[in-house]
């Protein structure tokens, strides 16, 4: 409770930017409790320690509610049973706890809860994919550094108790950490479709051309417009238009690859970096968003209830360097033109140097 309330503000804020499964400090304790104290104690040990993080964090957090932390301690009672019982069952449970115990209670702990976790959300929101809810490396890797911690504790509970204290620094200092990394990932990120932002794409997109300078490689652009997306707006409201966009951006990052660069150019529209990408290639992918698009049924609430949107298309031009030019404006400008073409000549088009693809 002395770490929750250090780390109060800090885990208020991590919440608000959380968008996977989100990683608290929690297991430091009740692994420690799973490895030294009956599973009785153990799994009783859990109501006070949410409920107080209930009372003085998560109910301050928007969107947070009481059942979802209800959910979250049963999913910490099984956890630690199953923790509890890993070492017990293969007869390593000692006094002090040895590293094979520990090894065990804290790989058992992480499997167990993080499908828990992954079939509570999926439950939640069906729409997304099993692997989307494992989380980062770094959240993964933060899940495993308060394990280790745990099982550090675990070890001081028995040989010496007062030492337990020492774990209040780091247990307080991790989030601070990796709310910091948060941070840093959301100033390169467009706030409402999880792209980068116009200047973090311009970034790589400049570094991107002087590495093809060096290599002789070609390099792909293409710029996406949303057709008619004032329409949407207007019919559906402001907020159907942002699930239109998040569904658009999803689409287009889906039809590229992991390491093409989606942004957010502006409004409604998107650009992407497709490095020793051609002109065949690029109009290819291009092609495949626009289908994709085509394809979308974005389900959405409104002042009428809820609301599904299909019928979404966009316009889309295709640039590659050198041709189109050897500066990123110049490319930016000739994907620009095309677009423009493709809105004159009815939509939903590819073009690229002025010549319409489809």
């Amino acid at each position: 409770m002395l770490q929750a309330e250090m780390s109060a503000q800090v885990e208020r804020m991590r919440r608000f930017f959380a968008t996977n499964p989100h990683i608290n400090m929690v297991s430091i304790w009740t692994l420690a409790a799973a490895l030294t104290i009956s599973p009785i104690l153990a799994c009783l040990l859990v109501i006070p320690i949410y409920a107080h993080l209930w009372l003085r964090v998560l109910r301050m957090v928007p969107g947070v509610r009481l059942y979802r932390v209800i959910c979250s301690a049963a999913t910490a009672v099984i956890t630690v049973l199953a923790a509890w019982a890993a070492p017990d069952l293969l007869g390593f449970r000692d006094e002090p706890p040895g590293l094979v115990a520990i090894v065990l209670g804290g790989l058992t702990y992480f499997v167990v809860n993080t499908l828990l976790v992954m079939i509570g959300f999926k439950l939640h929101d069906s729409r997304r994919g099993f692997v989307s809810f494992i989380g980062s490396w770094a959240d993964n890797v933060l899940d495993i550094v308060t394990l280790c911690l745990g099982g550090t504790t675990a070890v001081l509970l028995v040989v010496h108790p007062s030492l337990v204290s020492l774990t209040l620094l780091p247990a307080v200092l991790l989030p601070r950490g990796e709310l910091g990394r948060q941070l840093e990932i959301l100033a390169d990120r467009d706030h409402k479709t999880g792209l980068l932002t116009i200047a973090e794409w311009s970034k790589r997109a400049d570094a991107e051309l002087s590495r093809a300078r060096r290599t002789n490689d070609p390099c792909g652009i293409l710029m996406i417009d949303i057709d008619h997306f004032k329409r949407v707006n207007d019919t559906y409201g402001h907020l159907a238009g942002d699930a239109v966009l998040r569904a658009v951006a999803d689409a287009v990052q889906h039809e590229v690859r992991i390491y093409d660069s989606v942004g957010r150019f502006g409004g409604e529209e998107f650009v992407v970096l497709l490095p020793g990408i051609g002109q065949g290639h690029s109009i290819a992918i291009a092609e495949r968003i626009r289908e994709a698009v085509m394809k979308l049924a974005v389900v959405t609430l409104t002042n009428d209830g809820e609301t599904t949107i299909k019928g979404v298309s966009v316009s889309l031009g295709v640039a590659v360097y050198p041709i189109a030019g050897s500066a990123l404006d110049q490319v930016l400008g000739a994907a620009d033109k095309a677009v423009y073409r493709a809105k004159h000549l009815g939509r939903n088009q590819v073009c690229i140097d002025g010549f319409t693809s489809s």
